[in-house]
C-alpha cells in the first residue's frame, strides 16, 4: 500500500512535532498528506487556546481546502475535572470550555479530556466508595460543561491514562462509571492502547473490550510495558494487531490516532496500521465464508 493512502486512513497527533510552532506543524502535516490531525493542547501547542478568531478561521479554512478533519486534545496541565477546591475547579472549567469553543469552530467531532487527578489526601483513601465519589465529582464537572456548551455537537472523549500515582482513569471502569452517570451521547471514551498496556499483561484487550461501545477514538503507540514510550508500531509489546481485530469485530468507525514522537515514526506506523487493518478485514471475510 502506498504511503499516501495509508496516511488517509488514520489521524496523527501534533505531539510528533512539539518542537515546532503549531502553525508550522499543521502546515507540514498537511503537506505530507495527512487528512486527520489531532492538535495536542499541551506543551508549546497549547498556544491554540490563545489564537485569535482570525487565526482559528485560517486553520478551519486550511482544513477545508485540503480535506482535513480536526480533533483537539484538551490541556492536561491545569485542567483537573476531579478538582475539589473551588478556584482550581473554576480554572479547569474555563480551560475546558475554551477548548470546546475552539473545537466547535474547527468542526471537531470530539475533544480528548483526561479525567484528572486526586490530591495526596484522597490518594490515601483508596477503596470503591472513594472511587465512586471521585467518579461522580468528575461526572458533575462534565455535566456542568455540557450545560455551558448547550447547542454544541462536540463530544467530550474521556481518555484512560497511564497508571501513574494520583492519576484517575487508568482503570477504564472509572471512565465507564462517569459515562454511564452523565448518560449523554456527548460523553464518550478515547481509548489509549499504550496506556492500557501499562496496567498489566492482557489488560489492554480486556479493557478495550469492556468499553468498546463507548469508544469514539483510539490513541495508538507502542511501549515496552513499563513507561509511556510512544514508540513506533512494532518497537514494543502493545498488542496493536489484536486491537485492530477487536475494533473490526465491533464495527468501530471512529478515529485511529497515531500519537508518536516523530513524523517518520508516525508515517511508518500508518503503513503498519494499514497492513494490520487490511489483514483483519481479510480474516473477517475468510471467517464469514
Amino acid at each position: 500500500m502506498k504511503l499516501m493512502e495509508a496516511l488517509r486512513q488514520c489521524a496523527v497527533s501534533t505531539y510528533a512535532l512539539l518542537e515546532e510552532s503549531l502553525e508550522a506543524a499543521v502546515v507540514r502535516l498537511i503537506r505530507d498528506g495527512w487528512k486527520e490531525i489531532e492538535i495536542m493542547g499541551e506543551g508549546p501547542h497549547i498556544e491554540l487556546l490563545d489564537w485569535p478568531e482570525e487565526k482559528l478561521d485560517w486553520l478551519r479554512q486550511l482544513g477545508k481546502a485540503h480535506g482535513v478533519r480536526w480533533t483537539v486534545h484538551a490541556p492536561i496541565t491545569g485542567l483537573n475535572p476531579a478538582a475539589d477546591e473551588e478556584e482550581a475547579r473554576r480554572a479547569s472549567m474555563e480551560l475546558l470550555l475554551t477548548t470546546l469553543r475552539i473545537a466547535e469552530r474547527l468542526e471537531c467531532a470530539y475533544v480528548v479530556v483526561h479525567p484528572g487527578e486526586a490530591d495526596e489526601a484522597e490518594e490515601l483513601l483508596a477503596g470503591s466508595a472513594r472511587e465512586s465519589e471521585l467518579a461522580e465529582r468528575v461526572a458533575e464537572f462534565v455535566r456542568e460543561a455540557l450545560r455551558a456548551a448547550t447547542g454544541s455537537a462536540v463530544v467530550i472523549g474521556l481518555e484512560n491514562v497511564p497508571p501513574y500515582p494520583s492519576l484517575l482513569g487508568a482503570d477504564v471502569r472509572f471512565l465507564e462509571r462517569i459515562v454511564r452517570s452523565v448518560d449523554s451521547p456527548r460523553v464518550r471514551i478515547v481509548f489509549d492502547a499504550g496506556h492500557a498496556h501499562l496496567t498489566g499483561t492482557g489488560r489492554c484487550l480486556l479493557s478495550l473490550k469492556r468499553v468498546m461501545p463507548y469508544v469514539v477514538g483510539l490513541h495508538l503507540s507502542d511501549n515496552g510495558g513499563v513507561r509511556d514510550d510512544h514508540w513506533a508500531f512494532g518497537a514494543g509489546s502493545v498488542p496493536l494487531e489484536a486491537v485492530t481485530v477487536l475494533a473490526r469485530d465491533y464495527g468501530f468507525a471512529g478515529s485511529w490516532v497515531l500519537e508518536l514522537r516523530s513524523v517518520p515514526d508516525a508515517a511508518a506506523s500508518a503503513e503498519a496500521l494499514a497492513r494490520m487493518r487490511r489483514s483483519s478485514r481479510a480474516a473477517g471475510l475468510w471467517q464469514a465464508e
